[in-house]
């Protein structure tokens, strides 16, 4: 399980996206289940926390957007 994963299970979670990263984007996306577009638009909105990001997605924000592929 990596460090992302853990992460995105974890409700209380204050970890930190690095979009800077494409890597860490790339590990963030998958944990999440998340397009880097809907990524990138979260961490726009709520900032870089996967607590926030992980809300606004289960909020509405970019949840309804998301096809599985």
């Amino acid at each position: 399980m990596t460090t992302e994963t853990s992460a995105a299970d974890d409700p209380r979670s204050h970890a930190v996206v690095d979009v800077g990263d494409p890597a860490a984007v790339r590990r963030w996306t998958e944990a999440l289940g998340i397009t880097d577009e809907a990524l990138m638009k979260a961490v726009q909105v709520v900032g870089p926390r996967v607590d926030r990001i992980k809300d606004y997605l289960g909020a509405g924000g970019m949840a309804a957007d998301q096809v599985d592929a």
